[in-house]
Order: structure tokens, then C-alpha cells, then sequence
């Protein structure tokens, strides 16, 4: 009979200290201090939000309400267009330029939304935002996230205040909404911020995929059924 092998001494494990070993990623290092939510929380990285929905069409924002943010402001540009109301115009212009308002309604570029949207040459409306910029005194640009807040907002008045509107003044927030529809826009607009809350703390909170549970609701259920099995 043949010989057999001789049996394979078996692997030593060397535990290497913990300065050596890789260590976790933040969010799962969160997770497992007890943070359910922590797989869902992406950092901030150059003032971009990280939102990691497959179509985003404002980062950090529903797309539904960022199409209703666009609905709300395009009614607003052609009544003025309308009215010949330059200053109400370019205020409008200047605002659409700063938050990227052509991406809620998946337009290429402020050219041709001014162009197909609005029927306006591409050099009046440049030169009308450029106009409205400096009446309210905006900024060259944005971070994502204060985007994502301003459009936020807009969205509770827009969606669920009775209409409204939101702006930016000289870097203050204003909000606009009749006040019998303020309270339950005011809470709307609380649930819409809520995950944005410490975005200038070094990271930023996007909404759960929709139709997923909370990491606490899945284990929780996953607790269930393997009491169920046994």
C-alpha cells in the first residue's frame, strides 16, 4: 500500500498588534459603537455630497422635489418673462445659475434652459443673472450640501406649504409661504433636513435608499426569525 502523506502541520495565527492591523472604515467603525444608520452616512469630500443613488439629479436632493423646485421656479421665470420684469427676472436667473437649476429637470446647461425653457438668447440671460447675482448678493458657488439645503427647503414650501419659496440673501436662508400653510410646512421642511443635519461638522447625512429598512429594523427582524427557526 502506498504511503500516506503526512498530515499538514496546521497554520499558526499570528495575532499582530493593533497599530499594524487595517483598520475599518468609519462608518462601520459607527456601526458597530451602536450607530444603526452609520452604513447610510457618507462624508464629505471637497464640498460634494456623496449620494449613492444611481440617478441623483441634485445631490442630496428627492428628485422629486427637485423637479418640483423646477416646475415652481420655471412658472415664476416666464410670468416675469411675461410681465417684462427684468429685475424679478434676473433675480430668478441668478439663483438657477448659482444651484444648477437645469440638472432638477435633467437640461444639459443654463444655455439651454434659458433657450429652450424660456426662449431667451443666451446673452441676455447671462447678462440678466449676472444682474441678479449682485442685487442679492450671491456667491461665485455653493458647496453641494448648502444646494441640498436651499433646495430642500424650497421643496417643503413648494410640495407641502401651499407654495413658497426659499432664498438665499446675502448668505442668509429666507423662506416665503403663506402663513396658514407655515406650520405644516415648517415640519416638512424639518423632516427634509433632518439627514443633512452636521454637514458642516465634516460629513453629510443623505436620505436611505428608499424602501430600505434601518440596520436596527433588520436585525431585529433577523432576530425574529432565527428565534422562529429554533
Amino acid at each position: 500500500m502506498p504511503k500516506r502523506p503526512p498530515k499538514a502541520e496546521p497554520e499558526r495565527v499570528v495575532r499582530r498588534p493593533k497599530t499594524e492591523r487595517k483598520a475599518l472604515p468609519p462608518q462601520l467603525e459607527a456601526f458597530a459603537a451602536g450607530d444603526p444608520d452609520a452604513i447610510w452616512r457618507r462624508h464629505e469630500r471637497r464640498g460634494r455630497l456623496d449620494d449613492p443613488r444611481p440617478v441623483a439629479l441634485v445631490p442630496g436632493v428627492k428628485n422629486a422635489d427637485a423637479r418640483a423646485v423646477f416646475e415652481a421656479r420655471a412658472t415664476r421665470m416666464k410670468a416675469a418673462l411675461a410681465a417684462g420684469d427684468d429685475v424679478a427676472l434676473g433675480n430668478e436667473l441668478g439663483e438657477a445659475r448659482l444651484i444648477g437649476l437645469w440638472r432638477a429637470n435633467s437640461i444639459v446647461s443654463f444655455e439651454a434652459l434659458t433657450e429652450s425653457v424660456l426662449g431667451i438668447a443666451a446673452d441676455r440671460a447671462e447678462a440678466l443673472a449676472k444682474s441678479g447675482k449682485a442685487r442679492l448678493g450671491l456667491g461665485e458657488r455653493l458647496s453641494d450640501a448648502h444646494i441640498a439645503v436651499w433646495l430642500r427647503a424650497e421643496a417643503a414650501l413648494v410640495v407641502e406649504g401651499g407654495g413658497g419659496r426659499a432664498r438665499v440673501i446675502d448668505g442668509t436662508l429666507q423662506l416665503e409661504m403663506p402663513v396658514e400653510n407655515a406650520a405644516a410646512a415648517l415640519v416638512a421642511m424639518g423632516r427634509r433636513e433632518l439627514p443633512l443635519v452636521g454637514q458642516g461638522k465634516g460629513r453629510v447625512v443623505v436620505d436611505r435608499p428608499r424602501g430600505v429598512p434601518s440596520m436596527r429594523t433588520i436585525e431585529e427582524e433577523e432576530e425574529r426569525r432565527r428565534k422562529n427557526e429554533t
